[in-house]
């Protein structure tokens, strides 16, 4: 297994960390920015597929406005990182996210595995591909698939 050069490894680590906290403030440009201009997200379970820029907008901002009284947190464990010959990385964790009522401990919300394919994009790290299929959710899609819209 190669890992990738120690500062590429490190700038995909802060990719994770940037999606997540993007993800749960509702950033929605800030998450809609993690991806390639052909990335693509697949939530297997919830049966949502999403592409483009404005559809990765359009669901942050619906999921966010659907939790106006709750906060959300992404824990993503285990990354694994192996460098590809043709120069992506793929990339593998487990996630837990919770969802809690301010000033009261949260509760796991979802528990899945991410499957990922990262590309150098103008010189930063982004997501081409999250295939994410969750053991256990409680997620509803606030959108369509982009196929669908």
């Amino acid at each position: 297994m190669t890992v990738p050069a120690a500062d590429d490894y490190v700038a995909i680590l802060n990719l994770y960390a940037t999606y997540n906290l993007c993800s749960d403030e509702g950033d929605a440009e800030g998450y809609a920015s993690c991806f390639a201009s052909k990335g693509v997200l697949e939530l297997v379970t919830a049966g949502l597929t999403l592409s483009g820029h404005d559809r990765f907008v359009e669901f942050k901002q619906k999921d966010k406005a659907g939790r106006p009284h709750i906060y959300r947190r992404h824990w993503n464990g285990s990354i694994e990182l192996t460098q590809q010959p043709d120069g992506t990385v793929k990339g593998r964790c487990y996630l837990l996210a919770f969802n809690g009522t301010p000033t009261q401990i949260p509760a796991i919300a979802d528990c899945g595995v991410y499957e990922d394919t990262l590309v150098k994009e103008n010189g930063a790290w982004k997501f081409l591909r999250r295939h994410l299929v969750m053991d256990a959710t409680t997620f509803k899609a606030p959108v369509k698939s982009s196929e669908a819209a």
